[in-house]
């Protein structure tokens, strides 16, 4: 028997369902009383010659992450679920994560060597010295580690936990998936065909969950997928431009192609990118069988 259909009725579902849409509407007004002061107290700028600065991103990232693991939290003692279960538990935690990231990290740069391969983006050095580009990549690798954690934590924790209560963990995957277009939605140069993609994504990260039984590989795939975009590539990441990035991308073409002013994730190749992914999360995990979590928490 499906475990939803025994479940959606308790009342640990519906609370825990409310403490995800509350933490929904708060966050922007939490984050505006308590960051926004930080921020300027420190005298950090959201972007510095139009480029996102890495100081400011980090802090953010951590701010989101602190409240992202009181959210899951929260839901997990509502659920009654154990804070050392799934989907945080795994033994193989950092295999996973490593290979995660070594997936985003491939079918990115495939993307956009493809883009450049068919002429519609040029590919430069950005004059970045040794020295700044460690500095650099090294610091928005782990900024954006921290941030894959935090939307790890909220779309493929908190979310498929509850919906998986409501209507069985296949549904979760598909409402984790919309979710993560819906909470994008107002990113610079957001398109239809990036929303569409997104919501592709974000099942592909929420179904890598019940494959690998843990969070880390998608946590891992959306590190490197952040990372090989815009600080390494210096290509528009969701619409953003990261400072001290490696290389240059300039686009030129059908934004069909190049995806346009969200960056590479808008492009037809990012399709394709995510489709090689999920052929490579069913070899990597080829002995694994998927299901849903209450079988063996």
């Amino acid at each position: 028997m499906d475990h939803s259909t025994r479940s959606w009725r308790q009342p640990r579902a519906w609370l825990a369902l409310g403490v995800i849409l509350m933490a929904y509407f708060l966050q922007d007004p939490v984050e505006r009383a308590t960051w926004s002061p930080l921020q300027r107290l420190a005298e950090l700028t959201f972007s510095t010659n139009g480029q996102m600065s890495l100081a400011n991103y980090a802090g953010l990232m951590v701010f989101r992450l602190i409240w992202n693991a009181l959210l899951v939290a929260a839901v997990l003692v509502l659920l009654g679920r154990p804070c050392d279960g799934f989907p945080l538990r795994d033994r193989a935690g950092v295999r996973h994560f490593a290979i995660g990231l070594l997936t985003g990290l491939v079918v990115m740069v495939f993307a956009i060597l493809s883009i450049a391969g068919l002429g519609d983006a040029i590919i430069s050095a950005s004059g970045e010295s040794v020295v700044s580009a460690l500095f650099y990549g090294g610091g928005w690798l782990a900024s954006d580690a921290v941030g894959a954690l935090g939307e790890e934590l909220y779309g493929r924790a908190a979310i498929l936990l509850v919906a998986e209560r409501f209507f069985g963990w296949k549904a979760a995957i598909v409402i984790s998936g919309l979710m993560f277009s819906m909470v994008h939605i107002g990113n610079p140069g957001a398109s239809a065909i990036w929303l569409v993609r997104l919501g592709a994504q974000g099942a592909l990260l929420a179904y890598a969950v019940y494959r690998t039984r843990s969070l880390w590989w998608s946590v891992g795939y959306h590190t490197g997928w952040n990372w090989a975009s815009a600080p390494l590539f210096g290509a528009a990441g969701s619409g953003y431009l990261d400072e001290g990035h490696l290389f240059d991308f300039n686009p030129h073409g059908s934004t069909w192609i190049t995806g346009g002013a969200v960056g590479p994730e808008g492009s037809l190749f990012a399709f394709l990118a995510v489709m090689l992914a999920l052929s490579f999360l069913l070899i990597a995990t080829r002995h694994s069988r998927t299901q849903a979590t209450h079988a063996s928490d």
